[in-house]
C-alpha cells in the first residue's frame, strides 16, 4: 500500500468514490442527496460581487464559503444570500443549515442573520483563527 497526495480527485477516481459511498448509503436505507452549488451575485453589468458556495448531504446544508465583495460590502448583500440560500430549501426535507467561521472573519455577523452557536474551537496558537461552528433550523 502506498499514500499520495493530490490536489483533486481524478474523475475517474471520484467515481469510484461516490459509487462506493452510495452503495454504503443505500446498504444502511440513507439518502446521501449530495449537491454541489453556488448562489452568485451580480451587479448590473454583470460583474461577479457576491457568492455563496455550498453543498447538500443527507438532509443538511453545509455553506463552505460565502464572500461579498469588499467595495459591496455593508449594504445586506451578505444576508441576501444566506436569506435566498434558506428560501431555496425551505419545505424540501432539509433539516439545517450549517457553517463554520474563524474569529477574524464575521461570527457576529452570522448572529445577527439567525444562526445560532453550536461551538467554538479555540485556536491558542493564533486566537485569529479560533472557529465558531453555527446552525441554523429550516
Amino acid at each position: 500500500m502506498k499514500i499520495s497526495i493530490h490536489n483533486t480527485l481524478s474523475e475517474a477516481d471520484q467515481a469510484i468514490v461516490s459509487a462506493r459511498h452510495s452503495a454504503y448509503e443505500q446498504a444502511h436505507n440513507i439518502d446521501i442527496t449530495f449537491r454541489r452549488f453556488a448562489l452568485l451575485l451580480h451587479d448590473d453589468h454583470g460583474a461577479l460581487c457576491g457568492a455563496l458556495q455550498a453543498y447538500t448531504a443527507y438532509a443538511e446544508i453545509y455553506v463552505e464559503d460565502l464572500w461579498v465583495a469588499e467595495a459591496c460590502r455593508r449594504r445586506g448583500y451578505g444576508r441576501q444570500l444566506l436569506a435566498r440560500l434558506e428560501y431555496e430549501f425551505a419545505g424540501t426535507g432539509y433539516h439545517n443549515i450549517n457553517l463554520v467561521t474563524n474569529a477574524f472573519q464575521a461570527p457576529d455577523f452570522y448572529v445577527k442573520c439567525g444562526y445560532s452557536v453550536e461551538f467554538v474551537r479555540i485556536n491558542a496558537q493564533d486566537p485569529r483563527l479560533t472557529k465558531t461552528f453555527f446552525v441554523k433550523y429550516l
